[in-house]
């Protein structure tokens, strides 16, 4: 007889050596299904990620008020008779906005020397917006030309330069003993204090140069000093110029 024993363990090493493969077979598979989801997941997350980081970003520039569109631009009044009003920016047309004190070159000036300029409030062209009164154009108290017109500032350099001989005392009133010149001309609105007024001198004439004040012509009426070489103070125009004791200045005269 057969020793059924000797027959059946042969067979079952085989059978526990079969299921263990088919385990392992079974193992790897799940590890690489694993693998394959995982790198799938990170191919979609990627994505998505990036964009959140971007509607991060964005989210602070989209609330950000909208910059106003630049509105027209100002045209420069000409210098041949009294400087007309011109549009204003859109930011700048408010009830708000005043009046300036302006002088110009005095017209019977031929006694003063070609290197001396006289300004005062009866230059032509006379202030027609807010005259005091007829027989004086200039408005000391509130500003006598509209800040809507574009008119050059004009600066002075402060000095110490004798009067010229000749002449009588009266023909030098005002006499400041400095410089006057002009900057290119601005709308008044635009000069919003005294300080940004004189810093366009200094940038455009050099150090020391201000916005001339009614005071350097000692309260006169009138500002006499010296001409520059290289700037022009002509008749035909009016100048911005400040008064420091009277609001009558584009950023402190009351509206219009």
């Amino acid at each position: 007889m057969l020793n059924p024993q000797r027959t059946d363990r042969p067979m079952a090493g085989k059978g526990a050596q079969a299921g263990r493969r088919t385990r392992q077979r079974g193992e790897l598979l799940m590890v690489r299904t694993v693998a394959v989801v995982a790198v799938l997941l990170l191919l979609l997350g990627i994505p998505l990620w990036m964009k959140h980081e971007r509607d991060k970003r964005a989210a602070p520039q989209a609330a950000k008020p909208i910059a106003a569109q630049p509105a027209a631009r100002a045209v420069v009044a000409p210098s041949s008779a009294a400087a007309p009003e011109v549009a204003v920016p859109a930011a700048a047309a408010t009830p708000g906005i005043g009046h300036g004190l302006t002088f110009a070159v005095v017209a019977d000036d031929a006694r003063l020397p070609a290197e001396v300029a006289r300004l005062g409030c009866a230059g032509e062209p006379r202030a027609t917006d807010r005259p005091l009164k007829d027989d004086h154009p200039c408005n000391h108290q509130q500003g006598d030309t509209s800040c809507r017109v574009v008119l050059p500032v004009l600066c002075i350099q402060p000095g110490t330069a004798a009067k010229p001989a000749g002449g009588a005392e009266a023909t030098y009133a005002g006499w400041t003993g400095g410089m006057l010149a002009p900057t290119q001309p601005v709308m008044g609105a635009i000069l919003t204090s005294a300080a940004l007024a004189s810093a366009r001198c200094e940038k455009e004439l050099g150090s020391g140069w201000r916005m001339a004040d009614v005071q350097d012509g000692e309260n006169s009426g009138s500002l006499t000093g010296m001409r520059t070489t290289n700037t022009t103070l002509g008749q035909g125009t009016r100048y911005w110029v400040q008064t420091k004791d009277q609001p009558a200045n584009c950023w402190n005269s009351a509206g219009s």
